[in-house]
């Protein structure tokens, strides 16, 4: 296109010469006034110039189209392709979604741009309401950006973990729009879960270990307390037969 523009332009500038020089040649052939003459020769200078001017400014003018151009398909191919979803929503109406957001979800794009309101993904009106003046818009203008997890509704019926981080374009005007990014914790939160049985369970054995410890101690401590009392009297058994022989001794 570039290429083609700049092919234009200079027809143009060499139609415009051809034009200069042919009235050159017709003046001397016709008599044309010298004023005249000079007119249509700056005319045409001026003009050329001008042409020039305009073509050098709208081939900038395409390249920095076919930039953004570039540009805005990038951004949505890495969108598009990212497993987070991505929202826009203007007065609680979605006005572009990616389409990362039916794999979470299971609600295709449609719904959610033609829905008047995100209440659908939720429980209930109620909770619609709740959650977007307790939590979204609650700190949204303060801060500007906010981040909570909640348990929105799947197409399917049940609840979907997510971790939801907002991003106000202009957090003095939320008007303009709000950015929601919505990622699936569903396996991180079945990770957690996990954990949390392995960790009970490794407190159950480690209790269950503790507490037979402590009765093999308690059982050790009775044996040395019966072996040390018997060892006792044997020692008093046999300090008493030495008296008694002494005795028997003394007595013969």
């Amino acid at each position: 296109m570039r290429r083609s523009s700049k092919y234009k332009f200079r027809i143009i500038i060499s139609v415009l010469f051809i034009i200069f020089i042919s009235l050159i040649f017709i003046s001397k052939v016709i008599d044309i006034p010298h004023r005249i003459l000079v007119e249509l020769a700056i005319f045409i200078v001026v003009g050329g110039i001008l042409l020039c001017l305009v073509g050098r400014w709208e081939s900038h003018v395409r390249d920095a189209e076919e930039k953004i151009e570039q540009s805005r398909k990038l951004l949505l191919v890495i969108l598009e392709g990212s497993p987070v979803a991505i929202l826009l929503v203007k007065k609680d109406k979605v006005v572009w979604a990616s389409k990362s957001i039916k794999d979470i979800l299971g609600w295709p794009v449609e719904k959610w741009l033609n829905e008047s309101s995100m209440a659908f993904c939720y429980p209930g009106q109620k909770e619609f309401v709740r959650v977007s003046n307790d939590i979204i818009y609650k700190d949204i203008a303060r801060k500007g950006r906010i981040a909570y997890e909640y348990d929105y509704v799947h197409k399917n019926g049940h609840r979907v973990p997510t971790i939801v981080k907002i991003q106000a374009l202009d957090k003095d005007n939320l008007e303009e729009g709000i950015i929601f990014s919505v990622i699936d914790n569903s396996d991180r939160k079945k990770t957690g879960e996990v954990i949390k049985k392995l960790n009970q369970e490794l407190e159950q054995k480690v209790e269950a270990r503790t507490k037979e410890l402590a009765e093999k101690i308690s059982e050790l401590e009775r044996f040395k307390e019966v072996t040390v009392d018997r060892e006792l009297r044997m020692k008093e058994l046999r300090d008493e037969i030495e008296e008694l022989k002494k005795v028997k001794h003394k007595a013969e």
